[in-house]
């Protein structure tokens, strides 16, 4: 890829320039090129680790995949001044945000933002350097970009945080703990980085650096908790920090007004203090009334799920369908069918009933196909693979074999992420023909 003009530039940092360039088959580009800036040039030491640390970022984000992560299409890492090349963004998160606020709305993309920092912290990296500035919109998604922060050289890293040109709105996001803690930053600093975006969003976005933050409402909890100034006691892991917050924004203001109905919500709210008996009168009363499922099955998540599950496997199954139903009736916002599709797939793991976990990849195929979600179809292809049990197998090409929509789905499911019928079972698969 020959690059044949340089139309301008897009951004400046502290140790590279972005420049939109055309290049040699008639379509424009982003170019970043390492540059450091003026005061850093005297040191000829610091001039060779911000090098490495740039050659080091291109070779992490080539290896990440361009479903989470800004693709690079060409890099020169031997030039003289190493460049890389990546398509020119369709927006930038900051833009997202104001418009959002403009439109009074919630903002889209942060499921996107958090599947690729599950994605990355799942495989031992940390990015340190989340920030509206860093995520760009690329093919109708939001995906991050800038991985120099991955590098835990001390030097570098107090470097980008304090002199950077772009410091003030690294400062603004940045943990704690990254002032001091160089060799030692978790996956707890992006969770904060992200509690910080989310203040962003639901605030003013006026802030002291590196302190606790909050907000009215619901969603001030998600961000106290994210913006801990202890990481200890921040969310543990993505996973739970996409249920609770995408959960707050996918249910609204409850609907309920039914004295009862409330008095059952609030028991689910401590499930701790429930016994068998309280859990089978709560499913006697979710039979009884089914309009309920709209107001508790938002409440749904991985530990109400285990304790539900210790306290009865035959009630928990019965719950188990229930959900499954609801599921396959609903239309949820995009985001917040990353936390169903956890759901479905942890009661898949937990229950040992054939129905149940039949149940569970019906919904998650119509779920998958219904929000044209390739997070959720994953996991249909997980669900459903050669290596589940015949069994299993044979019920859900059963009941794939009752309803043309369930064919319907499940083929789109395998194709929309570039897969085929034969991927699934071969008891599902012969029922895809």
């Amino acid at each position: 890829m020959k690059i044949v003009k340089v139309i301008g530039n897009i951004n400046k940092g502290g140790f590279g320039n972005i420049d939109k360039v055309l290049c040699d088959d008639g379509l424009e580009y982003a170019r970043k090129t390492f540059c450091p800036a003026p005061q850093f040039q005297s040191d000829p030491d610091l001039i060779d680790k911000l090098k490495k640390r740039f050659v080091r970022e291109v070779k992490t984000q080539e290896k990440l995949p361009d479903e989470y992560f800004m693709p690079i299409l060409f890099e020169d890492l031997n030039a003289s001044t190493p460049y890389f090349i990546m398509p020119i963004a369709d927006g930038v998160y900051t833009e997202e945000i104001d418009n959002s606020k403009k439109e009074s709305r919630n903002p889209e993309g942060l499921s996107d933002i958090l599947n690729a920092l599950e994605f990355l912290h799942d495989r031992g990296l940390v990015h340190r350097d989340l920030k509206p500035q860093n995520i760009l919109k690329h093919n109708g998604s939001w995906k991050l970009a800038d991985f120099g922060l991955i590098s835990q050289d001390k030097e570098i890293l107090s470097q980008t945080i304090t002199t950077s040109k772009n410091a003030f709105g690294t400062t603004m996001y940045c943990a704690p703990e990254q002032l001091m803690e160089f060799k030692r930053i978790t996956p707890q600093a992006d969770i904060y980085s992200f509690g910080a975006i989310l203040h962003d969003i639901f605030t003013d976005g006026n802030r002291v650096p590196h302190s606790q933050l909050s907000a009215s409402g619901e969603i001030g909890y998600v961000i106290q908790k994210c913006t801990q100034r202890k990481k200890e006691q921040r969310f543990k892991t993505v996973k739970s920090l996409r249920s609770k917050v995408l959960t707050i924004l996918a249910k609204g203001v409850s609907g309920s007004t039914d004295k009862e109905e409330e008095e059952w919500l609030n028991n689910f709210k401590e499930l701790s203090k429930w016994d068998g008996d309280t859990f089978e009168s709560f499913i006697l009363f979710l039979k009884r009334n089914e309009s309920f499922a709209d107001v508790v099955f938002y409440e749904i998540d991985e530990e109400s799920l285990t304790i539900l599950s210790s306290l009865s496997s035959g009630y928990f199954n019965e719950l188990s369908i229930l959900y499954c139903e609801w599921v396959f009736r609903k239309s949820f916002s995009f985001g917040y069918c990353d936390v169903v599709i956890v759901n479905l797939f942890l009661i898949y793991g937990i229950s040992d009933d054939v129905e149940v976990k039949a149940k569970c990849a019906i919904s998650s195929a119509e779920l998958g196909k219904a929000h044209n979600r390739w997070f959720v179809m994953k996991y249909v292809l997980k669900m459903c693979s050669a290596t589940i049990n015949p069994n299993l197998a044979f019920r859900i090409g059963l009941e794939i074999g009752f309803d043309s929509r369930n064919k319907l789905n499940f083929i789109r499911c395998a194709e929309n992420i570039n897969l085929t019928k034969n991927s699934y079972h071969k008891h599902i698969a012969e029922n895809l023909e």
